[in-house]
């Protein structure tokens, strides 16, 4: 079944399952073959991708399959920008086919090679996307476990990264299945990290070791443990300490942290995110030594939580007292102001198709370029302006996270986080402000409010919706949601919550709650009303 290789000859013109007709072959590598082909239903091009491979036992061709059956699943489950769009499965001849987006662009490895090695700030802006896709990736349990540069695209039209070939992926939970024999090794050894090199098992920190290694590549033009033999590579990734970057700059510290040998030392998503956007923005970069972190989850509905539980590492409740000046938070915080992407400026200099096997998509030439900082309606430079004067009974407060708010003067409100988001209250959460910046979110506003409900609806008693519409929120595509429940202690007490999410134009999300007794809900509906119109994006 695997004795022959059965892809020559089945190039232009041939017909796959009534409906794709292919053309030229774009890559090929050891496990399969990537084709231009026309959708002739939906009248697009596709790349199609088909295995291909010579001299197998029927134990690994259809260990093989099966991989690359999980590569579609796991790329079609995250449904996130960075990571390839899956459009069709298929069985043709006894052997699986993947249809996909088609990507014009080219690999990051192709760039180092040909174009030679990007500047800190570009590496780190390439880097940003690739977190958001592994971040979403992780919160839905797939780990990718190939991180590398030839499976990083850089669109050549839109400066979109794409993260390519979840062909290895593990599926976490307990239907998770291992497509490994005893003494296999997946992955490539110059980007495996250490704990994986020592047959340890992998979780969301090996793909950022993954990615450290993949972002020192692209500033000093190859891995830092590369040696002469997979053997002597794995040896220097478990025992050497990483060299001294020499062309990193302030991207330095962070690869650091990445590539940190015990995985319980390395940041978590939200760190690392704010680290990268630190250098993106020509900062100086600050290390705080980590302590274990929880493995990445879904994201919690931004509502009261039945249970709080508070993120390993947070800093301990800070007390904000009024005052007629702004107050900024200034406690140590790991949650993050999410990434100012500065769009990448991709410009097409000639169409060369590389051969991308492992994701299954090719790109055309381009050169990284320069950005611009994002602006527009609630974007306001920090140090540039100074806030208009609070109104009564308000004062302004700069939040570490990256956002400025009008915050009530009555009372000492006290900041705190829990599960990545943002709490200001004055009585231990009887009444609350709550925020959550998050970065690579899918869904449109009004998507990710109707998804947080589903959840609402099954764990709140008397669950009842006065409004879900989609609005603007200075001047962005933004949705509200209101509703009330009762609480779970019989007392029969109910609850008042009002939302708002909306997204800037670096697909950043941001979501503003007001929360408290639903006898309070006037004095509740006037705060949310001040502190939504005068909410401020800090750049």
């Amino acid at each position: 079944m695997g004795g022959q290789d059965q892809a020559a000859g089945v190039g232009t013109g041939r017909l796959l399952a009534g409906r794709y007709a292919l053309g030229e072959r774009l890559g090929r590598g050891g496990m399969g073959t990537v084709w231009r082909a026309r959708d002739e239903m939906l009248d697009r091009d596709v790349a199609v991708k088909e295995l291909t491979v010579s001299h197998l036992s029927e134990e690994d061709l259809e260990i093989l399959q099966t991989r690359m059956k999980r590569e579609a699943r796991a790329a079609a489950r995250i449904k996130h920008p960075g990571v390839i769009t899956i459009h069709d499965v298929l069985e043709q001849d006894g052997r699986p086919w993947i249809v996909m987006e088609l990507v014009d662009g080219r690999s990051l490895a192709d760039v180092i090679s040909q174009d030679g090695k990007l500047r800190p700030q570009e590496a780190a802006e390439v880097g940003l996307q690739v977190l958001a896709a592994l971040h979403r990736g992780h919160q839905l349990g797939v780990l990718h476990r190939d991180v590398k540069p030839a499976n990083v695209l850089l669109e050549h039209t839109s400066g979109r990264v794409v993260l390519l070939d979840f062909g290895i992926a593990k599926f976490e939970g307990a239907g998770a299945v291992e497509l490994t024999r005893p003494g296999d090794l997946v992955g490539s050894p110059d980007y495996l990290a250490p704990e994986r090199a020592q047959g340890e098992r992998p979780g969301p920190a090996s793909d950022l070791w993954a990615l450290g290694a993949t972002l020192w590549a692209a500033v000093e033009g190859t891995s830092p443990f590369r040696r002469d033999s997979p053997l002597s590579t794995l040896t220097a990734v478990v025992e050497e300490p990483l060299p001294e970057s020499a062309r990193a700059g302030a991207l330095g510290p962070v690869l650091a942290a990445l590539m940190a040998k015990d995985p319980a030392r390395r940041p978590g998503a939200d760190e690392a995110m704010r680290m990268l956007q630190e250098v993106v923005a020509g900062h100086t970069v600050g290390i705080t030594p980590r302590v274990p972190e929880q493995t990445p989850t879904g994201h919690v509905p931004v509502v009261d939580r039945v249970v709080p539980v508070a993120v390993p590492g947070s800093e301990a409740p800070t007390p904000v007292q009024a005052a007629a000046s702004p107050v900024p938070a200034t406690a140590p915080v790991p949650v993050v102001a999410r990434p100012r992407r500065r769009a990448l400026r991709l410009a097409l200099i000639g169409l060369v198709v590389a051969a991308l096997v492992g994701g299954g998509a090719y790109v055309a030439r381009d050169r990284l370029g320069g950005g611009t900082t994002p602006s527009g309606p609630g974007v306001r430079p920090t140090g540039l302006a100074a806030p208009d004067p609070a109104p009564d009974g308000y004062q302004w407060v700069d939040d570490p996270a990256g956002f400025r708010f009008l915050l009530p003067t009555t009372g000492t409100w006290v900041r705190s986080t829990e599960n990545s988001e943002i709490y200001y209250s004055p009585d231990s959460k009887v009444h609350y402000l709550q925020f959550a910046v998050t970065v690579g979110q899918a869904l449109s506003p009004a998507e990710h409010l109707q998804e947080m409900e589903q959840s609402v609806t099954k764990n709140r008693q008397g669950y009842k919706r006065e409004q879900l519409a989609d609005i603007k929120v200075n001047g962005y595509q933004g949705a509200v949601w209101e509703f009330s429940y009762t609480t779970a202690d019989n007392s029969g007490t109910r609850r008042h919550l009002k939302e708002a999410e909306f997204r800037d134009e670096s697909g950043t999300s941001y979501d503003i709650l007001v929360a408290g007794p639903d006898k309070d809900r006037t004095d509740a509906q006037k705060r949310f009303t001040i502190v939504l119109n005068h909410f401020t994006v800090l750049r």
